[in-house]
């Protein structure tokens, strides 16, 4: 007959992998603490078992450098921050606009737009010139929203018959857009607050895609 574990095993093994995940985001929990507090050169192995209140073991268990540790913090952020916006986007329903705006405004939840977690990724994004790995993490995640946004700006184009658009210009000014209105928000918390960069980002689309989106005011959504 064949080898069939135990109800009992099985819940055994599966507790044992509970905490083994429940470890590992501790660690990357407090790598984010970390970096968001001190940059890389004063987050150490040290600083991170402090605030994850666990052994340099259980590091060494999980992570076999400090540079694994910070590939699989990076690849969180950019698996949490994809899982948001690729979500928003497919419930948004079938118009161009709306999934478009709902992409957007992912950008800016509070899940992936923290002061904290916005001074990480630009940690991170400071050091991608020296580390090809975090460029290749970054480029996995992040190539996908950029194509989407690109069908979804000529989309609009051949709906809206607009002329002399510039389809893929416009997607990438969005991104640059986004990216510049993240470094305002973590540089300039007292001036500038993520609704008002989300506002930012619906007026620019109101600009380019008039028929499709309202300049923002009492609604501020797609038209």
């Amino acid at each position: 007959m064949p080898d069939v574990a135990s109800p009992a095993s099985i819940s055994t093994a599966d507790r044992r992998l509970a905490a083994r995940q429940e470890r590992r985001q501790q660690l990357i929990d407090a790598t984010i603490e970390s970096i968001a507090r001190r940059g890389f050169s004063g987050t150490t192995l040290e600083t991170v078992t402090r605030g994850a209140r666990l052994s340099h073991g259980v590091v060494n268990f999980h992570f076999r450098t400090k540079e694994d540790l910070y590939v699989e913090t990076l690849g969180y952020l950019a698996r949490e921050h994809y899982a948001l916006w690729r979500d928003a986007m497919l419930n948004a329903g079938q118009e161009p606009a709306k999934q478009l705006q709902a992409i957007l405004e992912a950008d800016f939840d509070r899940r992936v737009c923290s002061r904290k977690k916005l001074a990480v990724w630009f940690a991170f994004w400071g050091q991608a010139k020296y580390r090809p790995a975090y460029l290749e993490i970054h480029h996995r995640f992040d190539d996908e929203r950029y194509v989407e946004i690109c069908r979804l700006c000529r989309e609009l184009e051949a709906s809206g018959q607009y002329e002399g658009v510039d389809a893929e210009g416009i997607a990438r000014s969005l991104e640059a857009l986004v990216d510049g209105l993240w470094l305002n928000l973590l540089m300039y918390p007292r001036d500038i607050r993520r609704q008002t960069a989300r506002t930012d980002c619906l007026a620019y689309l109101a600009t380019v895609f008039p028929h499709h989106f309202e300049r923002p005011g009492a609604q501020g959504c797609a038209a």
